[in-house]
């Protein structure tokens, strides 16, 4: 394992609604400390499926023999129910346009620019052109940085022009390492009918209205 691996790596503010006798709550994620931990984390969290939204497990079945590979490649292999497969790793974290931290990340957005910055990620990604059977997961740690699902049906359809070489692209919302809720970003779901949106704004996150 590299030192860039070992490295620590920051991380932003995120965690699950949980409802309970005294009301509503928040529990925070707790991420490990270094890049190669965080990544096996979320990987981890894919790979569980454990979340009322499946739609990885839906497509492969299941995901097993998780293993790690080496430094400046694809970040795992895994086996499915159709076979083996690889799984690339992407945070979502334009930190570039908040001065690198993301306590500056508001959860005021336009949505032309958020499906923008999404879809300029999956470009640089592609443009890498990995190969069969690969598996794009871009998560988020942070929670004004959360992609809403008809903001990904927007990216879905400008997809369909660029056509993918990853096989399948998901969007994750880490719990822990056994949960996590992921939408497929492509080829996505014929039956989902809900809105697109390529414009106006929205609220994401709940800032500390919600402990």
């Amino acid at each position: 394992m590299s030192n860039d691996s070992k490295r620590r790596k920051p991380t932003g503010r995120t965690g699950p609604i949980k409802m309970g006798p005294d009301g509503v709550s928040r529990q925070l994620v707790q991420f490990p400390k270094t890049k190669a931990e965080i990544e096996l984390f979320i990987a981890k969290g894919f790979c569980a499926g454990n979340s009322g939204m499946k739609p990885q497990i839906k497509r492969y079945g299941r995901f097993t023999e998780l293993q790690p590979q080496r430094e400046n490649s694809l970040d795992f292999q895994v086996e499915t129910q159709m076979g083996p497969r690889w799984l690339e790793l992407a945070e979502f974290a334009p930190l570039e346009k908040f001065d690198g931290r993301y306590e500056n990340v508001s959860g005021q957005w336009q949505m032309e620019e958020m499906g923008r910055l999404f879809l300029g990620l999956i470009q640089k990604k592609n443009e890498k052109n990995y190969g069969k059977g690969v598996i794009l997961v871009i998560y988020k740690t942070h929670e004004t940085l959360f992609v809403p699902p008809p903001v990904i049906r927007s990216v879905n359809a400008q997809l369909a022009n660029l056509q993918p070489t990853f096989e399948a692209i998901y969007f994750l919302s880490p719990h822990d390492q056994e949960a996590a809720s992921a939408w497929e970003v492509w080829p996505g779901d014929p039956n989902d009918k809900g809105p697109i949106v390529h414009g106006g704004n929205l609220q994401v996150g709940f800032g500390d209205s919600i402990e």
